[in-house]
């Protein structure tokens, strides 16, 4: 009995999307292999810092980062409200008058640097643009560790003046670049010009600065040590790492972690842990998975392994998600809502979420009020339970059945009854697609927050 039990546990789609996962995928880690005979900032990371103090009419940093074989950073103050044209503007101002245009750039998926004038301009200057995965800002740690290294200084410094934070900056920047990097055994003023530069207030009384010949040698000669220690260290990151990970196949379904999705759940303690399942559509590597999701979801489909976990099915617990066939009411096919689960509450004339008894909520859909021409009883006791205004609603109009809804996902699935409603057409089909909602009462009204990704088009 405790193994059935089990068995219909591990199976049931509820229990795998809202429970913990104390024993998460385990997926190895992969670092950025080095290059030999690369010159400093030939391959560059390069992050934000947002929401600071204004200081100087600034309020973020943009942090570059050399990652071929120096280490070495570049400071430039900027505002949160620059563009994709701003961003390369300040690259271009502040890393090509030193170093010249960098073969690669490894960022995050912040929209400035994934925008389309930003890609353009790389392709046409021959600059090769790796971004990360969706939620997985590992892929340019380098940034984010000097981030956090530069935010400890900044918040050493300017405590109790945060406005100032401008005028360190410079001063933040030199020190990083004249400390001995703890891979490479030398500062990055070192490998880039072959001595230390005299930083404040030490004053040399001599200096030994070495013949052209020497130092060319001796530049070359320590580049070559640098990619030696830093491929060591990678050696030394991906041993200490090692997982036991089993790959996932083309046609696998697996659930997609929700912590950094924002579908309008009252709370997000009680939310779904994961949305899906969804199926594998390609493997792009040894962790990167491409997934079939709904044409609808703003988000990108290439995810980390440490996202996913596998779906289960067997038969003792059974289908999860049956997907009844349509009734026929009056001559058309109709679903059955399962419940309504939000609105939004600002627009005018408002939308419905609802989920459909049997389906995924990957497949949840926005109605119109107009939509819900036989379940007019079903929507009365929603918008009594969220004392909502009653608005008068004109008679179903073939308008109405060329809407597409917005896929996004639900809460919990409350008590229902059966009612009928008009929805829109689904895509590919020439005839209305047409589903029988239930009617429950809601939770109060959710504000969706902007702060993450939300599918819905509201």
């Amino acid at each position: 009995m405790a193994k059935f039990v089990k068995m219909f546990v591990d199976g049931c789609a509820r229990c795998q999307e809202s429970k913990s996962i104390t024993h998460p995928t385990k997926a190895p880690l992969l670092p950025i292999e080095g290059e030999k005979d690369v010159l400093p900032f030939s391959k560059i990371t390069m992050d934000l810092i947002t929401d600071l103090p204004e200081s100087g009419g600034y309020d973020t940093i943009l942090v570059v980062v050399d990652h071929s074989s120096t280490k070495g950073v570049i400071f430039t103050p900027c505002n949160k409200t620059i563009d994709a044209e701003q961003t390369a503007t300040l690259l271009l101002n502040n890393v090509y008058k030193r170093f010249g245009l960098p073969n690669k750039i490894i960022s995050d998926r912040d929209p400035r640097f994934a925008a389309k004038v930003f890609q353009e301009l790389g392709k046409q200057l021959g600059v090769k643009h790796i971004m990360s995965t969706a939620f997985h800002p590992q892929t340019d740690g380098e940034s984010e560790r000097v981030n956090q290294e530069l935010e400890v200084f900044l918040r050493l410094f300017c405590s109790r003046q945060q406005d100032k934070w401008t005028e360190l900056l410079p001063f933040a920047e030199f020190a990083h670049n004249n400390r001995t990097h703890s891979t490479m055994k030398k500062s990055p003023f070192y490998l880039m010009m072959g001595y230390n530069l005299r930083p404040l207030p030490t004053a040399f009384t001599k200096t030994t600065i070495p013949s052209v010949e020497t130092r060319l040698s001796e530049l070359k000669k320590l580049r070559e040590e640098t990619y030696s220690l830093m491929e060591l260290a990678r050696r030394r990151m991906e041993g200490s790492a090692k997982r036991s990970f089993t790959p996932f196949t083309v046609g696998q379904k697996v659930w997609l972690e929700g912590k950094n999705l924002n579908f309008g759940y009252p709370l997000k303690k009680l939310a779904p842990k994961r949305e899906g399942p969804f199926k594998i559509e390609s493997v792009l590597g040894l962790v990167t998975y491409k997934l079939t999701l709904p044409e609808q979801w703003k988000v990108h489909p290439v995810f980390h392994a440490l996202l996913l976990t596998p779906y289960k099915r067997n038969e003792v617990h059974g289908r999860n998600f049956l997907k009844p066939p349509p009734d026929l009411v009056e001559g058309q096919e109709e679903h059955e809502i399962e419940a309504i689960v939000r609105h939004t509450p600002k627009r005018k004339p408002q939308r419905f979420l609802v989920s459909w008894k049997g389906y995924p909520s990957a497949e949840n859909e926005w109605l119109w009020e107009e939509d819900f021409e036989h379940a007019k009883e079903t929507l009365a006791d929603y918008k009594k339970a969220n004392k909502l205004r009653k608005i008068l609603t004109k008679a179903l109009t073939s308008k109405c059945l060329n809407h597409s809804p917005t896929i996004t996902s639900a809460p919990p699935q409350p008590s229902f009854s059966t009612f009928s409603i008009t929805p829109p057409i689904e895509k590919g089909s020439s005839k209305p697609h047409e589903k029988l909602p239930s009617s429950t009462t809601s939770s109060e009204t959710i504000n969706s927050s902007s702060n993450n990704i939300n599918t819905s088009t509201d």
